[in-house]
């Protein structure tokens, strides 16, 4: 049942109300102590420890063995710097990995018999006491916001009191040659020995590489009758023209000079006001303390002028068999949650490695194509070289779409900051690039269909017209085309898009849902929802059609009912999906799934070796169930668990570039703002049944509603900077303030590491 209707309103008597109303009053630092990760016993490996980072640098902190603590010491650039040679799917493991550096130890006189340790995420500081059958050892480390130093202080008692520091280098070599792994070369020269050295109260080991490049690790100890204090820092020469060893000990040099009550406290502000850029508090506090540490673990992982998030971040593992980018998934998961989060900067640091790179993105295609075209294959290092050629398809190496889908999340960026010099500079350029890639791959049948050749769908099979493909080219002009009528760009392309797209094969869906492509079905467990992608996150088959909804309920049931190969992201996919669905509880059921089945005692996650994407992607789907924003609609409380009757959250960004709050108690809406940084036009769906709208600039709005399915949409348009109050009625000033929410499911939850009974 649907009733149209339309109000005009003019409230002046909201209006002295809307202009003294404050932003969220949050007690911040007793809401983010909640959040603290704590540890009744040490941990034993790196899905246990501590984790620490600014963005380049990190550490994690863990117990060796019984007399060993070991800190592991990562820099995201450091990367090995060989020639390109050949074609190969894992080339680029083998020319540009990451590389390990090594870690930092104390050895205890006693055995190490317990510890009582906390990772408090709000100052971003680690510590705790180590017990020992000698005495105790008494911590505090932290990496500071704005340097890249790993701070550690240490404190013994009784035989524990001389606290003793070794380094130990690891051997340079990438990962993917410590295993028999397909794609090794048969000659491997490897990287020089590393060089131990040291300067007055400097202590360095200098790696070089073959290319006369090289990183350097520099350390310093201090004693005083309080405590001995470890500084280490790491210097990267990617190219044989600088010096890692200068770098890394004038950084170090600095950071003693420094006082130290200031350097802590910049590094506490810089967290803090991270923090507040936006704010969510649910009543299952074990969701909600995740939520906040995979912020935390973003923040940590990268920066704006810092390098892109590959599969580990600033926490290298010697072991990994990931040690480079992955686009065939890996990538757009793991920047999912900035954009709803309002922390459009930490996108910066894929797309400024889009755009640095932008030469090889378009040397990747073969060389007829370079004109106009770009794209990536399925593994790259930093450099993005990742050739993407039809005569290179054993091993699953062609799939086409990687780059479309790695540009649906720059694309997002505009869509939720309306950067228009941004657009026209770069992503509309990147992404009509990365969309006739793919229509150089089209042919067109004897019915004037258009269909795509045989292609690899992440993770399953190859297929002709696979769903993959077509579901990235289908959005990607769809957005250059919507952008030529809302932009203006007069593209000469525009009528072969609509073209195109008139007459592009539909999708291939057979009696169990969508398949993988033209005579490919799902028969087999598959955790990769690549054939699903038209549905999430493109949104180009939505509830919103009834016909469409069957489908993508019945393909979500047949993907979901193959057991065997799900993994983490499954759950994340199929939550989000769900949540899309307005399906709360289903939803949230996916994600106490994952936490319980998939998701290690620091958040952090693996398959093989640690992959960061998976948790960062539940983050996603926590946010889909309170905001979502796509269809030109933001719908508050789309899909809030029925168990959670109280929900807030405060300054979430949306489409538009609006910055959305709300409150919900006892399972009812009771506010909604929304602050315009643009002036655009916002449309709402929600369970408020809005009868006022103020504003903070205007003493009258004007606004359409009508209701369908039992929700109410409004449309109303925005000026610049302006605050909108939606309400049922007369509201109170603290009416409007998002609130912290008291737990009511695990409500002494934390994570970190608990002794078992």
């Amino acid at each position: 049942m649907k009733t149209c209707f339309s109000l005009i309103l003019f409230l002046f008597a909201t209006i002295t109300l809307s202009a003294q109303v404050k932003p969220a009053e949050i007690d911040w630092s007793a809401f983010m102590k909640r959040q603290t990760l704590r540890w009744d016993s040490i941990g034993t490996s790196y899905y246990t420890g501590i984790i620490l980072g600014n963005g380049l640098i990190g550490t994690n902190i863990y117990k060796e063995d019984e007399q060993t603590i070991r800190f592991d010491i990562g820099r995201t650039d450091v990367t090995d710097q060989r020639k390109h040679e050949g074609n190969g799917l894992s080339e680029p493991l083998i020319s540009r990995p990451r590389l390990p550096i090594g870690r930092m130890t104390i050895k205890t006189v006693g055995k190490i018999t317990g510890a009582k340790m906390s990772l408090d995420i709000y100052n971003a500081i680690a510590e705790g006491t180590i017990y020992t059958t000698k005495g105790s050892l008494k911590f505090n480390a932290f990496v500071p916001a704005n340097t890249n130093v790993i701070y550690i202080s240490a404190k013994g008692t009784q035989l524990e009191n001389d606290i003793n520091w070794q380094f130990i280098a690891e051997k340079s070599i990438s990962p993917r040659m410590i295993g028999q792994n397909a794609g090794n070369p048969a000659v491997y020269p490897e990287n020089p020995a590393y060089q131990l050295s040291k300067t007055g109260a400097f202590e360095v080991c200098r790696q070089p590489l073959l290319n006369n490049g090289g990183y350097a690790t520099v350390w310093t100890k201090k004693k005083t009758a309080k405590e001995h204090t470890m500084i280490l820092s790491v210097g990267y020469d990617a190219s044989g023209k600088s010096d890692e060893v200068k770098e890394a000990t004038q950084v170090v040099q600095a950071f003693t000079k420094a006082t130290y009550p200031v350097v802590l406290a910049a590094h506490q502000k810089w967290w803090h006001q991270f923090y507040q850029q936006s704010f969510i508090s649910i009543p299952d506090q074990r969701m909600e303390s995740f939520y906040w540490i995979q912020l935390y673990k973003l923040a940590s992982a990268t920066r704006e002028n810092r390098p892109m998030i590959d599969l580990v971040g600033p926490w290298f593992n010697g072991k990994t068999p990931w040690p480079g980018v992955w686009w065939n998934l890996n990538t757009q998961l793991t920047y999912s949650p900035i954009f709803t989060a309002n922390h459009l900067e930490l996108g910066k640091s894929l797309f400024n490695t889009l755009n640095s790179n932008l030469q090889n993105l378009i040397n990747n295609v073969p060389e007829p194509w370079r004109k106009d075209a770009a794209a990536i294959g399925r593994i790259s290092g930093y450099d993005l070289v990742a050739p993407l050629a039809e005569a290179n398809k054993e091993n699953g190496q062609f799939e086409l779409g990687n780059l479309t889908w790695t540009m649906f999340y720059y694309y997002q960026y505009y869509a939720y900051s309306k950067d228009q010099e941004e657009l026209k500079k770069h992503i509309y350029p990147l992404l009509k690039r990365s969309v006739n890639h793919l229509l150089y791959h089209l042919k067109k049948d004897d019915q004037g269909v258009w269909h795509l050749p045989s292609s690899f769908s992440p993770e399953y099979k190859y297929a002709e017209d696979a769903n993959y493909a077509l579901a990235s080219l289908r959005w990607g002009l769809k957005t250059l085309i919507n952008l030529n009528e809302k932009e203006g760009f007069q593209d000469e392309d525009l009528d072969k898009w609509n073209n195109i797209l008139v007459n592009l094969v539909p999708y291939p869906v057979n009696e169990t849902g969508l398949m993988i492509g033209k005579d490919v079905s799902l028969t087999s467990s598959h955790r990769h929802y690549s054939h699903l992608m038209m549905i999430y996150p493109y949104h180009l088959m939505t509830p919103v059609n009834a016909e469409d909804k069957a489908l993508i309920e019945q393909s979500l049931n047949h993907w979901l009912s193959l057991k065997g190969a799900l993994q983490g992201y499954t759950f994340t996919g199929a939550a989000s999906i769900n949540a899309m669905m307005g399906k709360g509880d289903q939803a949230y059921d996916l994600l106490n799934q994952l936490f319980d089945q998939f998701i290690q005692p620091n958040t952090l996650y693996q398959e093989s070796g640690p992959v960061i994407e998976t948790p960062l992607s539940a983050a996603t789907s926590i946010q889909e169930l309170l905001i979502q924003s796509w269809g030109n609609k933001i719908r508050i409380f789309p899909a809030v668990p029925g168990a959670w009757k109280d929900v807030s959250f405060d300054k979430l960004r949306t489409e538009g570039g609006f910055l959305v709050s709300a409150g919900r108690t006892n399972g009812k809406t009771k506010f909604i703002k929304v602050y315009s940084s643009k002036g655009d036009t916002c449309r709402i769906q929600t369970d408020l049944n809005v009868s006022l709208l103020s504003s903070d600039k205007r003493q009258g709005i004007t606004f359409s509603v009508f209701q369908n399915d039992g929700k109410v949409n409004l449309n109303f348009s925005t000026i610049p900077g302006e605050t909108i109050y939606l309400s049922e009625g007369y509201a109170e000033e603290h009416k409007f303030k998002a609130s912290v929410v008291t737990p009511a499911i695990r409500a002494n939850w934390s994570w970190g590491l608990k002794k078992k009974p």
